[in-house]
């Protein structure tokens, strides 16, 4: 049977809001007042934490600001608001359940995600897209990122198949990297681009690229 893997943030979720948007969110939902450099500090310590593959990059993040700034509050009350302004600010795209429906009786699927394990694994059960999926790798588990070739040889291991397929929204990030490593690349983008293997516009066209 054939595996295809499917990217998560921009895929099958996208966000209604920008990360910026989201931490003032959050800083507002807790009356902690705005200091120069807050979000820009909190960003700049939550990549280096997530780039390194720390299990829980957005407490640590908010734990450095917070006694930075001398905030009233502790690391671990601002990161979950701002987890669950990121989970309130996600929402389903057009056709994702119907496609997986579809796939999922001649396919084994499976997700390949960067992020947080607990967040990642929230949107999809919140979306009810959880069901679909024999494997969720996720980066900051498994301790690599894309576009480390290493997490689709991962990807690989976890779930046999007789051919794999990779569908995401990320050219450079996703779509190559898998790519070269015997993946089916599948692009979704309003442009295309001759280095993928198909270039689509929406879900809807992945079933004819794999059919």
């Amino acid at each position: 049977m054939a595996t295809c893997y499917f990217d998560l943030d921009g895929t099958l979720v996208r966000h209604t809001a920008s990360f910026e948007e989201m931490f003032v969110a959050a800083r507002e939902s807790l009356g902690i007042p705005d200091r120069d450099g807050l979000h820009d500090s909190y960003v700049t310590a939550f990549l280096d934490y997530f780039l390194a593959c720390d299990d829980e990059p957005y407490r640590a993040a908010m734990s450095d600001i917070c006694a930075e700034f001398d905030l009233p509050t502790d690391g671990e009350t601002f990161a979950d608001a701002r987890i669950e302004t990121e989970l309130e600010r996600t929402e389903l795209v057009s056709g994702a359940h119907e496609l997986l429906t579809d796939l999922e009786t001649d396919h084994t699927l499976g997700v390949l995600t960067n992020g947080v394990g607990c967040v990642q694994r929230e949107k999809l059960r919140r979306h009810g897209l959880s069901e679909y999926f024999d494997a969720e790798i996720i980066s900051c588990e498994v301790g690599l990122n894309k576009p480390d070739t290493e997490i689709f040889e991962l990807a690989r291991q976890e779930l046999s198949g007789d051919e794999y397929a990779f569908v995401a929204d990320d050219l450079e990030r996703d779509v190559l990297p898998a790519q070269a490593v015997g993946f089916t690349g599948i692009w979704i983008s309003e442009t295309d681009d001759p280095r993928a293997d198909a270039s689509i516009e929406s879900l809807s066209a992945v079933r004819p690229v794999l059919a």
